[in-house]
Parts: C-alpha cells; sequence; structure tokens
C-alpha cells in the first residue's frame, strides 16, 4: 500500500522536535520515517527525486499504521539561503496525498540561547560578543514563528495545523501526547512510555565537526549526509565519535529588550492572527512595539 497519509513536525529547531518524533515513534499506528530529517521538501536535490522516493522512506504496514511522521525542522527556516518554500514544495502534492502539520514554539529567547549553544557545539556558530550588532540574523529569523507559520496556512486548512507550546512537552508531556495523538486521528489512550526522557539535549554525545574554513554548500551536504544516518545508528555513531556539548550560553539583558523588540510584530501576529498564547513566555510586551 502507498503511504499517502503523512504527520510532519516542520519545527521550531531548538523546539523539542526530537523528542515528539521519538515519542511518537511508540505508538504502533504511527510509522517514524526511516530518517528522523529527511528534508525532502527543503532541498532541491532531495525534492528532485521525486514524491515516490519520499514516500519509500517509511517502513509502512498496512494493516496497522495510520500515519507516516517525519520531523524536519528546515521545513520553516525560509530565511536560510538553500532551502527551498517547504510549504510551497508540499502543496505540490496535494491531490496524492494528506498533510498534517506540528509546529512546537518556544519561549524565543530561550530557543536563541539554545541554538546560539548548539552552533557553537558544532561550530557552526561563534560566540558572539554582547552587544546586539553581534546578533545572527539567520537565527534571529528562525523565532519569527507567525512568519514560517504563514506559508501553511495560506495553503492548508487550519484544521491540519497543530500550534504547540514547548513547555507543555516539557512540564506535561502525557496531556501534550494525547492531544497530538487526537489530532492525527491515532488512538489517544496509547500509553508511551519514557514521557521524560529528555532527547538531543545538551548535555549528549554529538558528533562534532569543524565547520570553520567550509563554504555554505560544502556545509549544507555535509548536513544533509548526517541527517540521512538512520535513527537506530545515531546513538552509537554519537558515542563513538561525538563530544559532549553544553547549553551554556547566555544572552545579555540588552540582547534579550533587543530581540523582543525585533520580534514584536511577528509575536503580536502569532498572539492575534494564530490564536497562539505568548503570555506564558513571560516577555516583556508592554513596549511601543507591541503597542502600536
Amino acid at each position: 500500500m502507498t503511504v499517502d497519509n503523512f504527520a510532519l513536525i516542520i519545527g521550531t529547531m531548538k523546539g523539542g522536535t526530537t523528542s515528539l518524533f521519538n515519542y511518537l515513534a511508540q505508538h504502533p499506528q504511527a510509522a517514524p520515517c526511516n530518517y528522523k530529517e529527511p528534508n525532502f521538501f527543503a532541498y532541491q536535490s532531495n525534492f528532485n527525486k521525486g514524491f515516490d522516493y519520499y514516500q519509500s522512506l517509511w517502513n509502512w504496514r498496512s494493516d496497522t499504521h495510520k500515519i507516516a511522521v517525519e520531523a524536519s525542522v528546515n521545513y520553516t527556516r525560509t530565511s536560510l539561503t538553500d532551502v527551498m518554500n517547504s510549504a510551497e514544495n508540499i502543496a505540490k502534492y496535494k491531490d496524492r496525498a494528506k498533510f498534517k502539520f506540528i509546529y512546537i514554539l518556544r519561549n524565543p529567547i530561550d530557543r536563541i540561547e539554545s541554538h546560539y549553544a548548539h552552533g557553537i557545539a558544532y561550530k557552526t556558530k561563534k560566540n558572539p560578543d554582547r552587544t546586539t550588532q553581534a546578533l545572527d540574523k539567520e537565527i534571529l529569523d528562525t523565532s519569527k514563528y507567525a512568519k514560517q507559520i504563514a506559508e501553511y496556512y495560506q495553503r492548508f486548512s487550519s484544521e491540519n495545523i497543530l500550534l504547540l507550546n514547548f513547555d507543555d512537552l516539557k512540564q506535561n508531556p502525557l496531556n501534550l501526547m494525547q492531544k497530538v495523538c487526537q489530532f492525527l486521528e491515532i488512538d489517544s489512550d496509547y500509553q508511551f512510555q519514557n514521557l521524560n526522557s529528555i532527547y538531543n539535549d545538551g548535555g549528549n554525545k554529538k558528533i562534532r565537526v569543524n565547520w570553520y574554513g567550509l563554504n555554505i554548500p560544502m556545509k549544507a551536504k555535509i548536513h544533509r549526509l548526517l541527517r540521512q544516518i538512520p535513527s537506530s545508528y545515531k546513538q552509537p555513531l554519537h558515542n563513538l565519535l561525538g563530544g559532549k556539548t553544553h547549553n551554556n550560553f547566555t544572552l545579555s539583558q540588552e540582547q534579550k529588550d533587543y530581540i523582543v523588540r525585533e520580534l514584536a510584530a511577528d509575536l503580536r501576529s502569532l498572539n492575534q492572527t494564530y490564536g497562539f498564547d505568548i503570555s506564558r513566555w513571560g516577555l516583556n510586551l508592554k513596549t511601543p512595539a507591541l503597542e502600536k
């Protein structure tokens, strides 16, 4: 049977996508992709392989599986120069398959700090100084959640888009997983195991690559090769080739205030247009930029 019912965890980077993917992989009615991040719709080289290739990335069992799950955060990173408009590419196959989208949103300050820690550990980013001028525009743009998700709302029904709060994944994963199962129309009474396990955190061993001196196409090629490693082989490789990473990067107060100002319009749209409650993030939104 051809796979034609997909659940795509589309982000955000450093927002718990690995944990959610691994939790869903336990569910007997959910078929996990052989590669957590196939990035089929994000990169031209992958997209050129055709939709039949994409469908072949699952060990699909028609007698038990109801939905095919993958998690590619680059589907909501349109600011990257080598990444395609994934929502536009997915929409080209609306006549061949059904798609549901899950977008996990994280306090942008926490997400950006974690993004920097990740980049520094992997040697894709250098530790910036404490000024606002030193902030990486691409990292900032990744936290423009309303801008990213608008691409999907323009092309797909809101009934097929689920926005989640990263805090719920950490604080009450059982309730969150029941909500996800209901959204995906699979058994919501399934008893997930190890819901307090943390996947892909800063204390795990990661494969480190010295990226300095490499051009952007070469970096992208290596990234894609690493993502093609089947999930079952990743941890042994991490243990063999990896080194410890640590989430110990913190923004200065000046940088935090700057980020809130820069994200003000997007935060307002996220709350007012898409109905996502941002109050729990505890950001100081009583600023002129947000009051306009």
